[in-house]
């Protein structure tokens, strides 16, 4: 069982990294893009369809960045319980239940960009100016959201072990 867990976390460690490394790359196709475009204009030349191609690493950036702060453990929350509370114990439950709370918000919006997906593959549209299939641009909040939910769960398994770490040490009461 040991050897799954290893694997498990290897596994959850490379798509994160995948993750930081496509929204990496996106950041840099956006600002590209966007230098691109100001260079264009301040020659007069505007290129037709810049807008429309930047809302596609948009939306990736902006899902597949909420999966990367879900995997890096850095989104903003409030913390309120940890500047409170100083008991580990207590602290760690909270991050349990928020993560709970998380992971079945996610799961549950989950089920809604799954079926956004099949709808807009079924559809068949395409961007307006590039005929770019729209589907490139909005299954990736179905990818996003599922990521989101992985690395939630994944953390809330490792705040589990972390609980029962501190309850052997016999910290809190």
């Amino acid at each position: 069982m040991k050897s799954f867990g290893a694997a498990y976390w290897k596994g959850i460690t490379v798509i994160g990294k995948i993750c930081e490394y496509i929204c990496a790359f996106m950041g840099m196709g956006m600002v590209v893009l966007v230098t691109v475009q100001v260079i264009l204009r301040a020659l007069n030349m505007p290129l037709f369809g810049i807008e429309e191609l930047l809302t596609f690493p948009t939306i990736w950036l902006y899902f597949l960045g909420g999966a990367c702060a879900s995997f890096t453990n850095s989104h903003i929350e409030c913390g309120l319980v940890g500047a409170v509370c100083k008991n580990p114990r207590t602290v760690a439950i909270s991050r349990i239940v928020s993560n709970i709370l998380a992971s079945a918000l996610a799961v549950y919006v989950l089920k809604w960009a799954w079926e956004y997906s099949k709808y807009s593959i079924k559809i068949g549209k395409v961007s307006a100016i590039l005929h770019i299939p729209m589907p490139v641009g909005e299954v990736v909040m179905f990818v996003g959201l599922l990521l989101m939910a992985l690395f939630t769960v994944s953390e809330t398994v490792r705040n589990i072990f972390r609980l029962k770490d501190i309850a052997r040490e016999g910290g809190g009461a």
